[in-house]
This record gives C-alpha cells, sequence and structure tokens, in this order.
C-alpha cells in the first residue's frame, strides 16, 4: 500500500502545551487573543443570552466580560492549575455577569470600542438554531462549546488533507465520520475511483486522525491527560440524552 502523505505530517495542527491561548493572551499575543475570543465568544454568548433574555443585553455581557478579561490584566492572575479551561471561563463569566447586574445598565453601552467584534444579528441567527429544549444556561454553553470545538476540528482536518493532496477523500467521507452504510461507502468508491475495502481503510484512517486531533485540541485546555479524558467523556455525554 502506497505511503499515506499525512502520516509523514506532524500527528496534528495543534500545539502541544497546554492552555496555550491563554499563556498567549497573558504576554498580550495578539494572535493568541484572536484565538481565545474565537474558540469561546458564541458558547459564551450563548450562556449570556439565556440569563439575559434578549440579544442586546447579551451581546453587552459577552463584550464586557471579555473586555474585563483582555483589558484589566485579568488574565494576569490564570494559571494552569486552575484546571479546565472551559469550567474556568464559565466560572469567570458567571461571576462578571453578577458583578455587571449591580452596575447601573445605562453603563453597559458606554463608548469604548469593543474588543471582540460580534456581529450581534449573525450570533442571534446562530443562537436561534441551537436546541433549547429545557436546557440550563450552563448546559446551553457546554453544548455551543461541544458543537464549536468539533466544526474547529473539522476545519483544520480538512485543511490538512487538502494539504496533503488528499482533499477528495476527506470531502467524500467526512459525512461518514461516526461510521459508514454499505451503501454510502460504495457511493464513495465510485466517486474516488478506488475499491470498497480502500474506501473503508481510507474512512477507519479519517476516523482515526479525527479521534487524535479531538484530544490534542482538548489537551490544549486542560492541565492533565486525566482531565482530557473526562473533557471527552463530558463531550460524548452532552449529545447522549
Amino acid at each position: 500500500m502506497p505511503a499515506d502523505p499525512l502520516e509523514s505530517q506532524s500527528p496534528d495542527p495543534f500545539p502541544k502545551t497546554r492552555w496555550s491561548m491563554v499563556w498567549g493572551a497573558q504576554g498580550d499575543d495578539p494572535a493568541a487573543l484572536a484565538e481565545l475570543c474565537k474558540a469561546y465568544w458564541f458558547p459564551l454568548y450563548c450562556y449570556a443570552r439565556r440569563i439575559t433574555g434578549n440579544r442586546d443585553d447579551a451581546n453587552d455581557l459577552t463584550q464586557s466580560f471579555f473586555e474585563m478579561l483582555l483589558t484589566q490584566q485579568s488574565l494576569k492572575s490564570v494559571s494552569a492549575e486552575r484546571g479546565k479551561l472551559r469550567a474556568f471561563l464559565l466560572t469567570a463569566l458567571k461571576n462578571h455577569a453578577a458583578g455587571q447586574h449591580r452596575r447601573d445598565s445605562a453603563q453597559k453601552r458606554g463608548g469604548s470600542m469593543p474588543v471582540v467584534m460580534i456581529d450581534a444579528l449573525s450570533a442571534e441567527q446562530r443562537y436561534a438554531l441551537e436546541p433549547h429544549e429545557n436546557l440550563s444556561p450552563e448546559k446551553e454553553f457546554d453544548r455551543a462549546w461541544a458543537r464549536q470545538l468539533l466544526a474547529s476540528v473539522l476545519t483544520k482536518l480538512g485543511e490538512a488533507y487538502r494539504e496533503a493532496g488528499k482533499g477528495n477523500v476527506f470531502d467524500a467521507l467526512h459525512d461518514h465520520l461516526t461510521g459508514g452504510e454499505t451503501e454510502a461507502y460504495a457511493d464513495a468508491a465510485e466517486s474516488l475511483g478506488l475499491s470498497q475495502a480502500a474506501v473503508r481503510y481510507a474512512a477507519f484512517k479519517l476516523r482515526e486522525r479525527y479521534r487524535t486531533m479531538l484530544r490534542e485540541a482538548i489537551l490544549d485546555t486542560v492541565t492533565s491527560d486525566e482531565e482530557a479524558a473526562e473533557e471527552m467523556s463530558h463531550l460524548r455525554c452532552l449529545f447522549s440524552d
């Protein structure tokens, strides 16, 4: 069997260091700040949307939270010993929301430039697509976090395949990451000009690489392999009930 060009690459595109986004943000690295905001603003917006009840207040709360987090040196006191980044940010938002509630609401829409550019209309459209069936704000945050994490890993997986010249394989098989029916493999085999056995093997390698990249993405937000295993288990449980 010919060598797989993906095998010669590094196992994944994610950094090996844990909490790398926070450490970079602590050092005022613009790329790290942008990555932190990109990864977490929508899950945090979902939580804010549930506890405030409307778009404007949710937008204000999310903006003010990131402003506090990124401009008031709040990250300087953060260390990896605090555990899971997901849990840390949610707790920090809860505490910020409690303090914000005690402030004059008129001050929330004051004139400073927002540190995170949130398209409120787009955010609300995304929020409307989220299932809200009797979910607590905490679980809504977790599910939004999970969906964004999975989508991010899938995007990076696609990029890795395209860079290796195997974008057609990814395009044909990425809808079958959780398994494939015989008919689906037959269709993919025909479109790729491969045998069904070769397509099954390619699908196995795709799922294997996806799991590796997902675990590495989670490792970047926790402090130990044990916490990574807990997050993986939590991820599975989020959509099992």
